[in-house]
Order: C-alpha cells, then structure tokens, then sequence
C-alpha cells in the first residue's frame, strides 16, 4: 500500500469518526436535557401535585399573587431579612418566636419578621410544628428542610404563614412571611 492510500485510508477515518461525532453530539445533549428534566419531573411526587387542590383552598390560592411581596420590595429587603437587627419579640403576629432567637427585626412593608437563633433547621421545623398546631395552624407544604435550610407553608382560615429557614455557620436566619 503507497503512502498516499494510507494517508486517505487515514484521513477517511478520522473524517468518519468525526462525522460519528458531530451526528451523535445531539444526541447525546437530548438525551442529558431528558434526565434533567426527568429528575427535576421527580422531585415533587405527582400525587402531592395533585393533591394541592384539595389541601389549599382556591380563595387562598387566588389572593397568594396579591399578597406576596413584588420581587423588587424582596430584592430591596433580602440583605435586611437575612440580618435582622435588635432584640426578638417573644410573639409576632400571634405567631410564636423561638426562645433561642438572638436578634430579631419587623419588616411591616412586607408583613415579615425575621431573628437569627443558634439552632439547627430541624430545631426551627420542630419548634413551628408542634407550636403551630396547638395554635390551629396546618403545615400544607414543606420544601425541602435541609441543614443548609428551606421552607414549610402553614395555613390557618384564609391567612398562609411562610417559614423560610437558612443556615450559615452556627446561625440559623428565620424569615416568617404572614399573608
């Protein structure tokens, strides 16, 4: 064989392997965008999709757009949620205050209270659960609690009480959201 066929033997190859290559490239994309959206699809079970109707009345679910914060009033506000200043309140809003709260601030613009305590998320989660409860309050959502933190939804008649929770170091930040 000359080396002139081997050099086309070889430059047919390597055209060939790339061809393969950029023909199975899109595959590939579509098939790692299918598993995304799969697992983001199987992060809320459908049975708790479905079941929201039934859980949240629709009174409460058409007044949340209007009672939620705009995102620039949450924007202006996020530095001072997550670095409540003063002494915390025992009691906001009829809604309980952890004991262990070491600074607490009101944020009356946006119906929001929030204190920092030396806790850890499940402490908050269990605190709000069986102090809630007592008070009447149901729990209709949790998002995941994490050790880094999360959110739980608590709903009494037509007012939602949001719960958002964020760990740093040994502090937990607590930002009730009353609507």
């Amino acid at each position: 064989m000359s080396r002139w066929s081997k050099f086309l033997a070889i430059s047919l190859v390597v055209v060939f392997v790339l061809a393969c290559n950029f023909v199975t490239q899109p595959i590939k994309d579509a098939q790692e965008i299918a598993g995304t959206a799969q697992a983001l699809g199987t992060l809320v079970p459908i049975e708790t999709l479905r079941a929201l109707p039934s859980v949240i009345p629709a009174e409460t679910l058409q007044a949340l757009p209007s009672t939620v914060p705009t995102f620039e009033a949450i924007a202006t506000q996020f530095g001072g949620f997550f670095n409540p200043q003063g002494t915390p309140v025992q009691e906001w809003n009829g809604i309980p205050i952890m004991p262990q709260a070491t600074a607490g601030q009101e944020f009356p613009d946006n119906n929001t209270y929030s204190f920092k305590a030396n806790v850890t998320t499940k402490e908050v989660q269990d605190f709000y659960n069986e102090k809630l409860t007592a008070l009447g309050w149901k729990q209709v959502m949790s998002f995941p609690v994490e050790a880094e933190g999360g959110i739980i939804i608590f709903q009494k008649d037509s007012n939602a009480l949001t719960i958002t929770m964020a760990k740093s170091d040994d502090v937990t930040t607590v930002v009730l959201t009353l609507a």
